[in-house]
C-alpha cells in the first residue's frame, strides 16, 4: 500500500524531520564528546536535556512573566508570579498570548529572550555537568552509570512534582521568541537550529582533533597509561562533562522553543536510550558518524509512523511497540556485523590534509 502524500504535506514532513534532527544532533554530538571519545558510561543523558526545558520553561520563562508583569496585570487583572499555583492551572495561555504579542512586535524584545534562554541552558546543564564530575572520579564505570540514571530520574521526578519548576503536571506553556515571523516561523526556527547543530559540529570536531581529543582517546584506550604519561584524569573528565553537558542544555533549550510547551514528564530514561541508540547505529568516536545516525533513526521513525495503519493490518500490533522492535533488531544487527557504527572511527588529524598528502607523496 503506497501512501499517497502532496507535495505540502512532504515539505512539511521534511522540515519538521529536520528540526528534530538537528536538536537531536546537539544532543548526541555531546553524548559522542562523552562515550566515544571519552569512554564514560553516560546513562543519564536526559537530565541535561530536562535542565535545558527548565531553563527556558521554568526560568527564563518566569523572568519574561516579571518583565511584562505590569501589562498582563492591566489586560488580565492577575499577578502571575504571585500564585504560580493558579496561573499555571488556569492563566498560563492568556499570560502568554499577551508576551507573544509583544514579541510578534518587536523582534529585538523576542531575540533577547531566545538568547537568554540559551545562555541559562548552557550555564545550567554545565553547573550540573561539573557537579556530576564528582562521583565520576571516584566511582568505577558500572557504579557511575547507575547513578547517572538515578540522577536524570530523580531530577524529572521532583520537577515533574513541583509547580514551582515548570508548572508541574500541568506543564509550562513558554513565549515564542520568533512570533515575529509569522507564517515563516518554522522554516525560521529550522535555520535557527541548523546553525546551532553546525556550530556544535565544528566545536567538537576541532576540540576532536586537536591535542585535548587526543588526550581523551588516550584516556579511554588505556587510562593508567595516560596517567603515567602524566595527563590529569580529573581536569579531562570534569571539562568533558561540563562541555557535554552545556550542549544538551542547548538541546533542550531548543527542543522546548520548538514545541513551545515543557512538560517534564517527557523526559524518561528513554529519551537517554534513544540517544545511544543513535550513536550506536551512526558509529561512536566520530561525529559525522553521530549525526548520521540521527538521521537514519529518525528517517525510520518517521517511515514507520507514516504506515503504521497499514502495519497494524498486516500484523497486528500497536505502531509503537513495532518501532521498538525494529529499532531493537536494528541496534541488535549492528552490534554483531558492524559494531563500529554505519561510520567506523577515523584516525585524529594533526595535520592539513594537503600537508599529509604531500608527506605520503615523499615516503
Amino acid at each position: 500500500m503506497i501512501l499517497q502524500i502532496d507535495l505540502n504535506t512532504l515539505l512539511v514532513l521534511f522540515r519538521e524531520t529536520s528540526i528534530i534532527v538537528a536538536i537531536y544532533g546537539i544532543y548526541v554530538l555531546s553524548l559522542n564528546l562523552e562515550v566515544g571519545y571519552m569512554g564514560l558510561p553516560q546513562f543519564g543523558k536526559v537530565m541535561f536535556l530536562a535542565l535545558g526545558a527548565i531553563a527556558v520553561g521554568g526560568i527564563a520563562t518566569k523572568v519574561a512573566l516579571l518583565i511584562y508583569s505590569h501589562v498582563i496585570s492591566s489586560q488580565l487583572n492577575i499577578s502571575p508570579l504571585s500564585d504560580l499555583d493558579t496561573y499555571c492551572s488556569a492563566y498560563q495561555y492568556s499570560a502568554i498570548g499577551i508576551i507573544n504579542n509583544i514579541f510578534s512586535n518587536s523582534p529585538l524584545s523576542g531575540l533577547a529572550f531566545f538568547f537568554m534562554s540559551i545562555t541559562l541552558a548552557a550555564i545550567l546543564g554545565g553547573v550540573f555537568g561539573v557537579l556530576m564530575a564528582g562521583p565520576a572520579l571516584r566511582l568505577r564505570e558500572d557504579y557511575l552509570g547507575i547513578l547517572l540514571l538515578v540522577s536524570a530520574e530523580t531530577v524529572r521526578v521532583i520537577s515533574t512534582y513541583t509547580p514551582q519548576v515548570a508548572c508541574g503536571v500541568f506543564g509550562a506553556v513558554i513565549p515564542d521568541p520568533f512570533a515575529w515571523l509569522r507564517e515563516g516561523r518554522q522554516w525560521g526556527y529550522l535555520a535557527v537550529t541548523l546553525i546551532f547543530l553546525l556550530l556544535s559540529f565544528v566545536i567538537l570536531e576541532r576540540l576532536g582533533n586537536s591535542p585535548f581529543g587526543r588526550a581523551l582517546r588516550a584516556i579511554r584506550d588505556a587510562e593508567v597509561a595516560a596517567r603515567v604519561f602524566g595527563k590529569d584524569i580529573v581536569k579531562f573528565r570534569v571539562r568533558v562533562l561540563a562541555t557535554a553537558s552545556a550542549l544538551a542544555g542547548v538541546a533542550g533549550a531548543l527542543l522546548a522553543f520548538y514545541n513551545n510547551f515543557v512538560l517534564m514528564g517527557q523526559f524518561v530514561p528513554l529519551e537517554t536510550f534513544k540517544g545511544w541508540a543513535m550513536l550506536i547505529i551512526g558509529g561512536t568516536g566520530n561525529n559525522i558518524g553521530a549525526l548520521l545516525g540521527v538521521v537514519v533513526y529518525y528517517v525510520i521513525d518517521r517511515v514507520l509512523s507514516l504506515y503504521k495503519e497499514g502495519i497494524r493490518q498486516i500484523i497486528n500490533v500497536d505502531p509503537i511497540f513495532f518501532q521498538y522492535i525494529i529499532f531493537g533488531i536494528i541496534i541488535i544487527l549492528v552490534l554483531m556485523f558492524r559494531p563500529q557504527g554505519i561510520i567506523s572511527e577515523r584516525p585524529v588529524k594533526t595535520l592539513k590534509r594537503h600537508i599529509l598528502a604531500k608527506l605520503r607523496a615523499e615516503a
